[in-house]
């Protein structure tokens, strides 16, 4: 935006004691000549610089309000001060910030944690991001997505990329808990989904540039209700040995007798730097040639009976700030089996697909 020139002219007065803007007066002799003083100022702007004209050789100043007001340069540029004066010039005392404010209400759990009878089952009200993906038919569970903001859920690809040309055959739940059952506090919301946006470069074979944008049909309450808000977005790429958490209801196990979970179910996982992870998928079935494609996934897990597994895909891992707030950092995308000791679960690169994310979500 054009910065405006404003010039204001004042004119020099033809006294022998001059007064200065600070009230201090000096004696200038007696003479009839007119001398220049510094109420005789013009202000004006340079360069996004804020400047005022000052009586030559009074600029150099450092006071005690710590401004650096110094001279400046401004070419040949004919000086708008009056014979006697010089341009001085202080940057703005502020700048307007191309950063938006952090946001301080996503990423919060409105409802305090409870210690539940069962390891591994989440406490109600969590993980309030947590968004249930389903068919409007029957209901059935297709996998999880994380809410973003009132009208949009982030996904894995693979999980809706056979509903991308019929959106209208999906239903997203937010707020639910129990998926058999209604005796929560607080009631899930069900809201209708109006397109799903796949990733262009989305590769159904080896998962890569796995993430989707799902915008619904309607404006989700989320301070109406206390078991729904959104996840923060990632502020920066997830430092490895990093704690975090993923939440749904998949399978308890990679086998035909695994079962899907009623209420929903939560396991931490330690973030793997991706140089390790490779080396330890190439000890699978995956083989020694195996090349992780670091700009799509992370890497999480390892440890013996925690994983997400089967019908998780799409779900938010998430990690916790030093603000106390969550910021998801991945979706459950693939893995080789669940739960094994030394093999990782393979996550979506939130991160790095946080642009195309951000893009999809203004225009979808």
């Amino acid at each position: 935006m054009a910065i405006a020139l404003a010039v204001l002219l004042a004119c020099c007065a033809s006294a022998a004691v001059a007064q200065f803007e600070n009230g201090i007066s000096f004696s200038e002799g007696s003479t009839n000549a007119a001398k220049p003083t510094q109420s005789a100022a013009t202000t004006f702007i340079v360069n996004q610089q804020n400047c005022r004209c000052v009586l030559i050789g009074t600029c150099a100043f450092n006071g005690n309000n710590g401004i650096d007001i110094r001279i400046v340069n401004v070419g040949t540029t004919p000086s708008p001060c009056q014979t006697g004066y010089q341009s001085c010039c202080t940057p703005p005392t502020s700048q307007p910030s191309t950063v938006p404010p952090a946001d301080t209400t996503c990423g919060i759990r409105k409802i305090p944690v409870t210690r539940q009878p069962v390891v591994g089952q989440a406490s109600f009200g969590a993980y309030p991001w947590q968004a249930a993906l389903l068919t409007k038919a029957g209901e059935n569970y297709l996998g999880s997505g994380v809410l973003m903001d009132a009208t949009h859920v982030v996904t894995a690809a693979h999980k809706v990329a056979a509903y991308a040309n019929n959106p209208e055959a999906m239903l997203v739940r937010l707020g639910d808990w129990n998926g058999r059952a209604s005796t929560e506090p607080y009631q899930p919301v069900s809201v209708n989904v109006a397109r799903v946006v796949l990733h262009p470069n989305f590769n159904s074979v080896n998962l890569d540039n796995d993430v989707a944008v799902i915008r619904l049909n309607g404006v989700v309450p989320i301070a109406s209700y206390p078991n729904i808000n959104t996840a923060c977005k990632p502020t920066a790429a997830v430092v490895a040995n990093q704690r975090c958490y993923v939440s749904g209801w998949g399978k308890n196990a990679f086998a035909p007798n695994g079962q899907y979970q009623a209420i929903m179910r939560e396991v931490d996982v330690p973030i793997i730097d991706q140089a390790s992870c490779e080396a330890r998928l190439r000890q699978t079935r995956l083989g020694p040639n195996f090349v992780l494609n670091r700009n799509s996934f992370i890497c999480a897990g390892g440890e013996s009976g925690k994983d997400a597994c089967t019908g998780d895909g799409g779900s938010p891992l998430v990690c916790q700030t030093n603000t106390g707030q969550w910021q998801v950092v991945g979706l459950v995308a693939w893995g080789i089996g669940c739960a094994n000791t030394n093999v990782p679960g393979v996550y979506t690169n939130f991160w790095n697909f946080l642009p195309w994310i951000n893009a999809a979500i203004t225009t979808a």
